[in-house]
Order: structure tokens, then sequence, then C-alpha cells
């Protein structure tokens, strides 16, 4: 096994990027820029910050990944063998890039996701780094998608779910603290805290 040291600064303007031992998403504090660790070093991403909803405020930031892709649904099959139309569709979806808990992950992203359209974005803001790789995101989106279709009303018995990536970006994201709990300064979910202090 090979080992390499990494040097944590910003691609962008040189500046100390800050993040924990796990993180692989990192933003620098000095010029907004985003970087993500990759084999050779880190990588330049774009990044972007959201606007809280009116009357939140944001306290601490969190990344997420903002992808849009083509999502296509097809053979899917109903209990007693019955088809649906095949579908194809332009989505886009907000997925939290920090640890969660599955049941967070899921309702935090979901509600970002039916908000995106809604949204205004800012100048970046101060955020730690995010542990969650943009192909790890695609897998939550696929899940994310067949949640969606077994939740309708009919019987699913299958489906084929085929996602293609049109573009993606880190996307800040605003929360409150609330006791033990942080708030979604856009949805207003709250999720565990954990260790985001």
């Amino acid at each position: 096994m090979d080992f390499r040291l990494i040097n944590l600064h910003c691609p962008s303007c040189g500046s100390a990027m800050k993040g924990d031992p796990t993180d692989i998403l990192f933003l620098c504090t000095h010029c907004g820029a985003g970087a993500i660790l990759a084999d050779e070093g880190l990588e330049i991403l774009q990044t972007t910050a959201l606007l809280p909803a009116a009357g939140r405020r944001a306290e601490i930031w969190k990344p997420a990944w903002k992808i849009e892709a083509d999502i296509s649904i097809a053979d899917r099959v109903l209990f007693g063998g019955r088809r649906s139309a095949s579908s194809t569709t332009r989505r886009k979806f907000l997925l939290p890039a920090f640890d969660l808990k599955l049941r967070d992950l899921s309702r935090l992203s979901r509600g970002l996701s039916n908000t995106e359209e809604s949204i205004s974005e800012i100048p970046n803001e101060p955020c730690r780094g995010g542990r969650l790789e943009l192909s790890d995101a695609l897998i939550l989106l696929r899940y994310l998608i067949i949640e969606e279709e077994a939740e309708q009303p009919d019987r699913l018995a299958s489906l084929k779910v085929e996602i293609q990536p049109l573009s993606h970006k880190l996307c800040l994201i605003p929360f409150e603290k609330s006791g033990s709990q942080l708030r979604c300064a856009i949805t207003g979910i709250s999720i565990s805290a954990g260790d985001s202090t």
C-alpha cells in the first residue's frame, strides 16, 4: 500500500484549508474555492452557497452536492406482470455531503431537492469539509429515485433506473442550531447534530 502526503493548500489562492482527517471535500475560508481530494492532490470544484428561507438564519454551513441529471425509469413492472411506460426526466438534486444517519440523509435530500428551484444562491460562506464523494452521491441519488418509485400507489415489483449526470457542484447549505439538533434554514427539517458544532 502506497501512502502520499497531500498539501492542503487552496489550489486557487494558496491559503491553508482546514478539515477533519476523514474529509475529502474542502473549502477555502479565504477565497471561498472548493476542492476535492483526488489521486494527484486537491482539484478545484465549482461552489456556491444557498440563501436561508425568509425568517431563518445561517449559523452553520454544511456541504452538499448540487447535481443535475437525466433520470430514466424503464422496465417498471408491477405485481401481476403489468408494465408501466418508460420515462426520462431532467431533474436537479441537493444531496448532503456530510455524515448523517440514512433516515436524516433521505429526508433532508428529498426536502432540499423538492425546493431546489426556489432557492437563491449567495457568495460562499465558511464551511468545514465533507465526506461524500460524487460517486457515492450518485448511489444515494439512485436510492432516492427507487424510494420515490416504491412510494407510488401501484404495487411495484421491479424497475430499472439509469442516471446520466449532466453537471455537479459543491453547494453550502445553511443550518440553525436547535439544542442537540440542526435545523435546515431552507427546509426547516431537523437532523441530529452529531459532531456538527
